[in-house]
This record gives C-alpha cells, sequence and structure tokens, in this order.
C-alpha cells in the first residue's frame, strides 16, 4: 500500500514517555510509522526538551515543538478564552494561539493525507483542517465521564462550581468532535459504545498496547508479602485510588501480616499522606530507572481505583510481566481478564485486604494467574497486533456510513 502523510498532532511530548498519556501516544505513533510518513507537532511543557537526538526522530519525518505556556497568567487567560468562547477549559489551555498558527503552517509544509489528533482538546484545531484530508481523534478516555467520576468526588463548593461548568461544556464539545472526525479510536470497547451513542460515526477499539518482548516475565525471585502499585500521582483517579489503599486497607493488612510492603513507583508529586504507624511498611520509590525488576519481586501488583475511563496502561504493563493483581472492577475495566483467573477482583477493603491475604499463602496460585494475565497480553495487547490493525484503519479509502468531510461542521459553535 502507498505509504501517507500524516501529520500527529499530540497533546505533550511523547518522549520520553514517563506517563500513560506518553506511553500510548508513543506506542500509536511508532505503529504508524512503520505505513507511514508521521510527521509530529508537539505541545512542549515547561519540563519537557525536544532534543535533536531524540528518538522520536527514529520515527518522525519531522518533529515540531509548541510551548504550552504556564503560570498564573496563562490559566486566568485559558479562563477567560474559555468563558468567552464557551469552551471547556481544557481545550483553550491547549490549543492556543502559537499551536494554531504552528498547525497552518505544518499542514501548508506537510500536505498531510490525515491529520491525527492524540487528545480531545486537540479537535479544537479542526475548523483549520482542510476538508479533503481526513481526521483520527485518539481518545484516551471518555473525558467527560472521567470530569463526571472526578465531580462526585469534590468537597468544596468552589470546585464543584467549576467542574459542573466544565462538565457542561466537555460534554458538547466531545460530542461534537466525535461527530466531525472521520474516525475515532477508543481504549475499550465500554468506551467505543459510549462514544457511539455520542453520534460517532466511525469507532475503533484500539486498546492501550505494550511490548510483550521487552515485558518479559520473570518469577525466579518473587516475594510474596512485597506489594507494588504503578503509576504517577499526577492523574488524580491513581491518587485517590492509593489514598483509599493507605487509609482503608493497608490497616488490615498490617495486622494480619506484619512482613507486607508497598512500593509506590512513580510521579510522587502530588504528595500522598503515609500515616506514621504506616510508613515502615510504605515505599514511595518515585520515579525510577526502570520499573521492571520491582514489578518482577513484587508478588502481587495493587490497582486500587474507583474512578476511570478507557484502560489502564499499569494493568496490560502488568499481564505483561505476568503479574498476579488485585484490582477493583473499575480499576482492570476495559481490559479483557477474566476473574478468578487472570485477575482477582475486589471493591471493598475487606474483599481487597482478603484477596491480597489469600494469595500470599498460595504462592502457586500467584505464579499461575500471572502467566494467564500474559497469556492474555500476548494474543490482545501486544503493540505489533494492534499496529496491524491501525494500518488496515489508516489505508480504508472510504467509511461505511460516515459522512464525507465536507458535510462536517468544522467549527465548533
Amino acid at each position: 500500500m502507498t505509504r501517507k502523510k500524516i501529520l500527529f498532532v499530540s497533546a505533550r511530548l511523547p518522549f520520553p514517555a514517563l506517563e500513560g498519556h506518553q506511553i500510548r501516544a508513543l506506542g500509536v505513533l511508532k505503529q504508524l510509522a512503520k505505513f507511514a510518513d508521521v510527521h509530529l507537532l508537539s505541545i512542549v511543557r515547561e519540563d519537557e526538551v525536544l532534543k535533536a537526538d531524540s528518538e522520536l526522530y527514529k520515527y518522525c519525518a519531522s518533529v515540531t515543538g509548541v510551548a504550552l505556556p504556564s503560570g498564573m497568567l496563562a490559566n486566568v487567560m485559558a479562563g477567560l478564552t474559555a468563558i468567552k468562547k464557551n469552551q471547556p477549559l481544557v481545550v483553550t489551555k491547549y490549543v492556543t494561539r502559537a499551536l494554531r498558527t504552528a498547525f497552518k503552517e505544518e499542514l501548508e509544509i506537510v500536505k498531510p493525507d490525515i491529520v491525527h489528533l492524540d487528545l480531545l482538546p486537540l479537535a479544537g484545531l479542526l475548523d483549520l483542517v482542510p476538508n479533503n484530508v481526513d481526521t483520527f481523534l485518539n481518545e484516551h478516555n471518555v473525558e467527560a465521564e472521567l470530569i463526571e467520576q472526578k465531580q462526585a468526588t469534590l468537597t468544596s463548593f468552589s470546585s464543584k462550581f467549576i467542574y459542573a461548568r466544565e462538565l457542561k461544556a466537555l460534554r458538547v464539545f466531545e460530542s461534537w468532535a466525535c461527530q466531525n472526525v472521520t474516525a475515532v479510536l477508543a481504549c475499550s470497547n465500554d468506551d467505543k459504545i459510549t462514544i457511539e451513542g455520542m453520534g460517532a460515526g466511525q469507532v475503533y477499539c484500539i486498546p492501550n498496547g505494550v511490548d510483550t518482548v521487552a515485558l518479559q516475565p520473570d518469577h525466579s525471585n518473587i516475594d510474596v508479602n512485597k506489594l507494588v502499585f504503578l503509576g504517577g500521582m499526577g492523574w488524580y483517579p491513581n491518587k485517590l485510588g492509593v489514598e483509599w489503599f493507605i487509609e482503608s486497607v493497608m490497616p488490615i493488612l498490617v495486622v494480619k501480616n506484619p512482613k507486607i510492603r508497598l512500593d509506590l513507583i512513580g510521579n510522587p508529586s502530588p504528595e500522598v499522606a503515609v500515616p506514621d504507624a504506616l510508613k515502615p511498611y510504605i515505599h514511595k520509590l518515585g520515579f525510577v530507572d526502570d520499573f521492571k525488576p520491582h514489578v518482577r519481586q513484587a508478588g502481587i501488583m495493587i490497582v486500587p481505583l474507583h474512578v476511570g475511563s478507557g484502560t489502564r496502561l499499569k494493568v496490560v504493563e502488568g499481564a505483561s510481566l505476568g503479574k498476579c493483581m488485585v484490582s477493583t472492577h473499575k480499576g482492570a475495566q476495559g481490559v479483557d481478564l477474566e476473574s478468578n483467573e487472570d485477575v482477582m477482583y475486589a471493591d471493598t477493603p475487606g474483599e481487597f485486604a482478603q484477596a491480597i491475604l489469600d494469595l500470599q499463602n498460595d504462592k502457586d496460585s500467584i505464579i499461575n494467574m500471572g502467566n494467564h494475565a500474559r497469556q492474555v497480553a500476548v494474543e490482545i495487547y501486544d503493540w505489533n497486533a494492534i499496529g496491524d490493525k491501525l494500518e488496515l484503519i489508516y489505508h480504508q479509502p472510504a467509511m461505511k456510513g460516515q459522512r464525507k468531510n465536507g458535510d462536517k461542521k468544522r467549527k465548533y459553535v
């Protein structure tokens, strides 16, 4: 098949891929680069640096960065623009004048066949896309659903008011965006159904993938008393889940198994409070150069999330590493794992603690469950298999039931 030109727009620099958003973006980008010439236009945050020798240049025909304004003034301006244009704040924060200018320049230079928008807010660029260019939107989550879940956890009146306004605007914007692109990539079948309900013409399930060759299991040095959590506290579902586990589950565990230990791996900010009585049992490792040895050594990987959308990359990575996982139903939602065979589900503190304690007394079950999860990762979530699906999707000349680009209302009202 003829190689197409793809203008890939990312809301943050995909490399180094330290967090879930970046990992998914880089995984998709690398697969697209196998059959297309990919030109990357990326927002670059304050703590990110685009280096001339970056790995991105191995996969991209060109790389262009646009700085994301930061600080109080930038936030105030984004808020005022959101009110003036009746748009979600998350859109006006990312889709700045500088990004729009750079995007128009890239369209002129690259003359892409396809524009790939790698996060919902970037659909704020749709009005600039020529009608003869296909557009693909990568939905990392159903964003309105995620905000709705977060809103339910808020306690202050001001926060509730702000998020109520954001949710209302985001619901309208997300539906409009999904209806006005050629196709949407959803993380899970559940998300696919939700997005189709918004009126999207074509929706494909492209799950979070994993390099199953790089993430190989090793059960030779397992410590059944060690638990591990993988994920940064900057993503609030992770922080809420870890706080719940520390407050409600860990006290039960340390009484019944004083040898138990929990390693927290990932961005430690914002800080999660640990009571003095539990500090000997919980180790905040933060960012580590290589998380694989820590995860391999742990007997059990925990996924105590009660809020979220899409699929948790940590679950797919854990499966590839052959980890026995104890998860809430929300934590492993969207990942094709069978209860009591590939994963243990538990939603209350008592159930979660008991599942862990039972497994710690049965090392063979820990290993067997991890092996089952590994098989699922190889068969369904390996990036090479996902890449084959992406190639078919991106080369379809016409999409059944999808309106022609010229019929779309590119301008958001």
